[in-house]
């Protein structure tokens, strides 16, 4: 399966509950142009987890990452999965960042973590963010904003806190899109 037939599906999924920004983006011919990550690029960082790469014929893409929380405490961001924005954003423009999501807790309770956008250097600025939960199935989570100012290149992320328990949380493709791109 290749980059656009993920991202056909995700838009698909993602414009199931007639979100405005998406039902944008399902009407273009090639959404792919408007793709400001590599969809299934994750980095995983802090010493509150260990990751790997898993199969998973349920989810889009057929691979996710499997990260392990193994205790509760510290700060959310001590352990995190980041996908960097490779593409410009401007002021003003439209982001829809949807993320394929899904959780193994003990008392099989949705894991509570924290999406957002932010900068990705200190002091790690947010500049869109919200708490979303992850069940025992796959869900799209979306994230969707107007960016308030500019941002080059790889200088800012989409990053999820998963130090919110003890718990394992799968993270399936990332798609991040500027719907202001042309």
């Amino acid at each position: 399966m290749n980059r656009r037939h993920l991202l056909m599906g995700a838009c698909a999924l993602i414009c199931a509950p007639a979100s405005t920004f998406a039902l944008a983006a399902f009407a273009q011919d090639d959404i792919s142009k408007k793709l400001i990550n590599e969809p299934g690029s994750w980095n995983i960082y802090g010493a509150a987890q260990t990751n790997k790469r898993v199969k998973d014929d349920k989810v889009q893409g057929g691979q996710a990452m499997e990260v392990k929380i193994a205790s509760a405490g510290g700060n959310p961001w001590d352990a995190a999965a980041e996908s960097q924005i490779t593409g410009k954003i401007s002021k003003g423009d439209k982001i829809v960042a949807a993320v394929w999501l899904k959780s193994k807790t003990a008392d099989n309770t949705p894991a509570k973590l924290n999406m957002r956008m932010q900068v990705s250097s200190p002091p790690y600025a947010s500049f869109s963010e919200q708490q979303v939960t992850a069940g025992p199935d796959w869900q799209m989570q979306t994230l969707e904003f107007t960016a308030a100012e500019d941002h080059a290149p790889k200088t800012t992320a989409l990053t999820i806190h998963l130090n919110t328990g003890k718990q394992t949380i799968y993270l399936g493709p990332a798609f991040i899109l500027n719907m202001s791109m042309a």
